[in-house]
């Protein structure tokens, strides 16, 4: 599961394809925002917790794909969690690229705790 991505994070621009390519592109983004601001914790090859604005998941790869405990994704199949996974499992240097994220998600967190 390696590819030759580098820790960059890219948002996908809305192609005019109606209203299902505004939720995937919606997806998308919201999947590039989860890994861009260190919100998904790897606890395992096959565990993450994903850490939304208002909820918490739980993404396990089991039978050869990857599974969310979020509504959406019973629902339609698919989530901004599994597409934030799949594309962190497809890192390179998917570790590296986690600690990061979140070494400045809590610098960012302490920071605004000191204005107060």
């Amino acid at each position: 599961m390696t590819s030759n991505n580098t820790n960059q994070v890219h948002h996908v621009e809305s192609g005019g394809g109606g209203q299902a390519s505004s939720v995937t592109t919606k997806m998308i983004n919201k999947a590039a925002w989860l890994l861009s601001e260190g919100r998904v914790v790897k606890i395992s090859p096959y565990l993450y917790y994903v850490i939304g604005k208002n909820s918490k998941h739980l993404v396990r790869y089991e039978n050869g794909k990857f599974i969310c405990t979020c509504k959406g994704f019973q629902e339609k199949g698919v989530c901004s969690h599994v597409i934030a996974v799949v594309t962190l499992s497809e890192l390179k240097d998917a570790d590296a690229f986690l600690d990061e994220r979140i070494r400045e998600r809590i610098s960012r967190e302490l920071r605004q705790l000191y204005r107060k």
